[in-house]
């Protein structure tokens, strides 16, 4: 339940990023478009880290996969 947990806040992070680069993007004044890069990079690492941290728990038996 605490894995489950935990990837849920990650993921929420993913979106809190997704709309900080919004937020950057749309007031368009200096100095927001390295906001934006940075809100965008951290997105995509935290995203990448996701998708390992699954992969390495399915191969470690802490996760099982189910058929639909």
């Amino acid at each position: 339940m605490a894995l489950k947990i935990i990837l849920l806040l990650a993921l929420a992070l993913v979106v809190w990023q997704l709309f900080s680069a919004l937020r950057a993007l749309n007031r368009g004044q200096k100095g927001d478009p390295q906001r934006l890069l940075t809100a965008l990079r951290n997105r995509v690492i935290i995203s990448i880290a996701i998708v390992v941290v699954l992969f390495l728990l399915g191969a470690m038996g802490y996760i099982q996969p189910h058929g639909l």
